[in-house]
């Protein structure tokens, strides 16, 4: 699965003087251009034209023999593939992804991994528990892609419902008895979730099911798992996957809509205040050279050239000449935007990528910012 340990993987290894193919393959057997081995005649059609506005490059023609083999040879399970080769390292890889990624081809120094790390951002790994009184069933939901890890059953009785004194007396010793195991079925789903916590990390959570076991749940959250927990939705214990992925899916954009409100904020207030924070791609690529930032901020859309230090490895907008710390060589970097995002994430900082009334925000400043660490 696509993911920063393949990212990272990804960059270290193609990060020589020779160039990198990237290919982005749309899979989506829902559209029928896809369907019987569509899919290879687009990426043909791709590399073809990649090809003609290069030149005469052999390593090109190598590398795109092997890009070739490998769709042709794919199972289409995702909605969209990503295409890694490097013919001087011999590295030739593919990964299916459930998200959507503009089709494209590349070849330059260095995978072109931004689409990715956009997904990334946009996609964060929820946690779906999904309970009733007696059944309870975990999910993990990334990338537009949904597994099921746990399927939970207890003995819990039904509610019994009665008439007259005596009923009503054992009525309540009844439903004590039946709270109580209620209680005892929401504690072994969360056992089993602080189980998955450590099996597959997961940023938010999601409880739905009956109102009686998901208060209950809620209520006996730690508060590690607490601090995850995002919204309470209404789905039958019965759901098929297909219906819990949308609902989850509904859920992640309505949130990343408003994290990105949230953070384009906070980036304009830290600018104002004299905080820390910087905003323009001059700026933005001085502190992500001095490893400094702690969220990268960009619009969507923006592109930029820019280059890099041969020596030092700083970021410019300079797209030749000589570095301004080392007076080194320049070598230029067609896609400066991805260059930042990458160099981000190795130093363990975030990329927000932000879209609708967030990037009309930061527009006004430049489309790009940062925050700082302290």
């Amino acid at each position: 699965m696509l993911g920063r340990g393949v990212l990272s993987r990804l960059h270290c290894l193609t990060q020589q003087e020779s160039n990198t193919l990237t290919l982005y393959v749309d899979l989506d057997q829902g559209s029928r251009a896809n369907r019987h081995g569509g899919f290879l005649v687009q990426a043909q059609a791709m590399l073809k034209n990649l090809r003609s506005e290069s030149g005469d490059d052999q390593q090109l023609d190598d590398a795109v023999q092997r890009a070739v083999r490998l769709v042709s040879n794919v199972e289409p399970q995702g909605r969209a593939a990503m295409v890694v080769v490097h013919p001087e390292t011999g590295l030739e890889e593919i990964h299916q992804a459930g998200v959507h990624f503009p089709a494209s081809a590349f070849w330059r120094r260095g995978a072109f991994l931004r689409p990715v790390v956009e997904a990334m951002d946009e996609n964060e790994r929820y946690a779906v528990v999904l309970a009733d009184a007696r059944n309870a069933r975990l999910f993990t939901v990334y990338l537009g892609e949904i597994t099921e890890h746990r399927h939970l059953l207890s003995d819990t009785g039904a509610r019994s419902r009665g008439v007259g004194v005596d009923q009503w007396r054992a009525e309540k010793r009844h439903e004590r008895h039946h709270d109580q195991e209620v209680a005892a079925h929401a504690k072994s789903i969360i056992d089993a979730l602080r189980d998955l916590a450590l099996e597959a990390p997961f940023d938010r959570l999601i409880v739905a099911g009956s109102p009686r076991t998901t208060v209950q749940i809620e209520r006996l959250l730690p508060r590690r798992l607490h601090g995850k927990l995002v919204e309470n939705i209404s789905l039958p214990v019965t759901a098929g996957e297909k219906e819990i992925l949308e609902g989850i899916i509904e859920v992640q954009q309505r949130m990343e809509r408003d994290q990105e409100r949230r953070v384009v904020e906070g980036l304009l207030s830290e600018m104002h205040e004299g905080g820390r924070a910087v905003a323009g791609l001059e700026e933005v690529c001085e502190v992500v050279s001095e490893m400094r930032v702690w969220t990268l901020v960009y619009e969507q859309s923006i592109d930029a050239e820019g280059g890099e230090c041969r020596e030092c490895g700083i970021l410019t907008t300079k797209t030749s000449g000589f570095c301004p710390r080392c007076q080194a060589g320049l070598q230029p970097v067609s896609q400066l935007v991805d260059r930042l995002a990458q160099v981000v994430l190795e130093t363990s900082g975030r990329v927000e990528v932000v879209f609708g009334a967030a990037a009309e925000d930061i527009r006004a400043v430049g489309s790009i910012g940062a925050l700082l660490r302290y």
